[in-house]
């Protein structure tokens, strides 16, 4: 077991499940770069390059969502297609065996649900890459991650709720 990488993970994991306790969505975004930061460092050290890159361009994306969201505008088609394209692209190059395919479509289905503007289709989307994730995890040994997907995965399923909550209150 390679010890920095599972530090990283644990960070990783800090920022995650704390991202899925967010009501606002720049806070969302906020903390999920933060944890792709931690996901790519830990995927670099267990020489597990679809999910490095993956998250590499998950940093990037977030990076870009946050800051059309902090001036109050949507983010680009053309922009969304370019980076979905780009983890294709970059999952060729990284294909390492089928497994290799999961962090690529995982990170497309992910940059879908924070491309568009709804928390709830976000959240929805984050349980079933969480499973996704998991099966990657076990398989190149990034076995905090594997925790952190469980927790990924309540988390979401909390803050899924908490968003239906608040929406009837208001309603």
């Amino acid at each position: 077991m390679n010890v920095l990488a599972q530090i990283f993970g644990a960070f990783a994991l800090l920022f995650l499940v704390v991202s899925y306790q967010q009501k606002k969505r720049i806070r969302f975004l906020d903390l999920q770069l933060i944890a792709n930061i931690f996901y790519s460092l830990q995927y670099l050290v267990l020489d597990a390059y679809s999910g490095m890159v993956s998250f590499l361009i998950s940093t990037i994306k977030m990076a870009i969502f946050r800051s059309d969201e902090k001036r109050g505008k949507s983010t680009n088609f053309f922009v969304f297609i370019a980076l979905e394209l780009s983890f294709v692209v970059f999952g060729i190059f990284t294909y390492q065996g089928l497994y290799s395919l999961i962090p690529i479509l995982g990170a497309c289905l992910f940059t879908y649900g924070a491309w568009q503007r709804n928390l709830k289709v976000s959240y929805f989307i984050a349980i079933l890459v969480a499973i996704m994730s998991n099966v990657y995890d076990i398989i190149v040994g990034a076995y905090v991650s594997v925790i952190s997907n469980f927790f990924e995965l309540f988390a979401s399923l909390i803050g899924f709720v908490r968003i239906f909550k608040v929406t009837n209150k208001d309603n």
